[in-house]
C-alpha cells in the first residue's frame, strides 16, 4: 500500500510545484513580456494591434529619442541621480547592517534585547510612516533637498540589520569562532577575518533588497527633494508623465510624451532591477537560504 501511495504523493507534489510556477509565470511574466514588447510600438499600434504584436525599430528609436532628449536630456540626469542615491544608500546600509547584525547576534551587552526589539518594530513599520520624521530630521540638519540628505535617509534599512542578525545567529560556525579566539584574535579580527569572508551571501542579499528599495522609492524622494534637477527616476518620470497628459483625457499638447514613451519609461525603472537580480541571483538565492539550518 505504501509503495503505491509514494508515487502518487510525488506526482501530486510535482503538480503543485509546476502549477505554482505556471501561475507565477502568468501573473508576473506575461505583464513584463507585454511591457518589453509594447516598448517597440507606436501609439496607433498600441491601440489597434494585438497585445503582443511586435513593433518596428523606427518606432522604438523615435520613442527613445522623444523620451531621452526631452528638456535637454533631463531623464539622463534623473537616472544619474537614481544611481547616486542607490549606490550611496546601499553602501551606507551595508556599513550599518552588517556590523549591527553581527553585534546583535554574537555579543552580549546592556540594551541588546531593546535594540533588537526596536529594530523589529522599525522593520514592520510602514515606510511611509517614517518619511515625515526623516524629513524633519534632514531639514533640521540642513540636508533636505540635497544629495547627502537623500543618501543618508536612504541608508535607513532596519530589515538589513534583521537579516544579518538571523544569518550570524544561525549560520556562523561556532567552532571556527572559538578556534580563532584561542589563536588570539580579538573581536575586530573575528569580524573582519572570520565573519565577513563567510558573510558574502547575506551581504549580497542585503545589498539587493536595499538597492531595490532605494531605486524604486518614490515617496521619500518626493518629500525630501523639491528641485527637479535632484529628482530620481520614479519622481521625475511621474512628474513628466502627469504633466504630459499621456495617461489622461486632457487635450493634446506639444509635449512629445505619449503612451509609448510612458511604457518605455516604465521599462527604464524596471530593467536595472532585473539585470542586477540576474547578475547576483546565485548570491541572492544562497543568502535567502542562509539560516535555514543551524551551522
Amino acid at each position: 500500500m505504501s509503495t503505491r501511495t509514494a508515487p502518487m504523493r510525488l506526482n501530486l507534489g510535482r503538480f503543485v510545484v509546476y502549477a505554482t510556477l505556471a501561475f507565477a509565470v502568468c501573473f508576473y511574466g506575461i505583464p513584463l513580456l507585454w511591457l518589453f514588447v509594447a516598448g517597440t510600438r507606436s501609439e496607433a499600434s498600441l491601440l489597434s494591434d494585438p497585445p503582443f504584436a511586435l513593433g518596428t525599430w523606427e518606432a522604438f528609436t523615435r520613442t527613445w529619442n522623444n523620451l531621452t532628449s526631452y528638456n535637454n536630456f533631463q531623464i539622463v540626469s534623473w537616472a544619474t541621480n537614481s544611481l547616486i542615491y542607490s549606490i550611496g544608500g546601499v553602501l551606507l546600509s551595508l556599513a550599518a547592517s552588517i556590523p549591527g547584525g553581527y553585534a546583535l547576534a554574537l555579543s552580549e551587552f546592556p540594551g541588546r534585547k531593546l535594540i533588537l526589539l526596536l529594530t523589529l518594530i522599525a522593520m514592520i513599520t510602514p515606510s511611509t510612516a517614517v518619511v515625515l520624521p526623516i524629513f524633519l530630521e534632514m531639514n533640521l540638519l540642513g540636508l533636505s533637498n540635497t544629495y547627502a540628505g537623500m543618501i543618508l535617509a536612504s541608508g535607513f534599512f532596519p530589515f538589513g540589520v534583521y537579516l544579518t542578525y538571523v544569518y550570524f545567529s544561525t549560520s556562523l560556525p561556532k567552532g571556527v569562532m572559538d578556534s580563532a579566539r584561542v589563536d588570539g584574535c580579538n573581536r575586530f579580527q573575528l569580524f573582519t577575518r572570520i565573519a565577513l569572508p563567510l558573510a558574502r551571501p547575506i551581504i549580497a542579499l542585503v545589498a539587493f533588497f536595499s538597492f531595490l528599495a532605494i531605486w524604486s522609492n518614490y515617496f521619500l524622494a518626493f518629500v525630501l527633494l523639491s528641485d527637479d534637477k535632484l529628482y530620481n527616476l520614479p519622481v521625475g518620470l511621474t512628474a513628466l508623465v502627469s504633466g504630459s497628459g499621456a495617461l489622461s483625457n486632457l487635450p493634446s499638447n506639444d509635449v512629445p510624451i505619449k503612451k509609448p514613451e510612458v511604457v518605455l519609461a516604465a521599462i527604464l525603472v524596471v530593467l536595472p532591477v532585473l539585470l542586477i537580480f540576474m547578475a547576483a541571483q546565485r548570491f541572492v538565492r544562497s543568502g535567502m537560504l542562509s539560516g535555514a539550518e543551524k551551522g
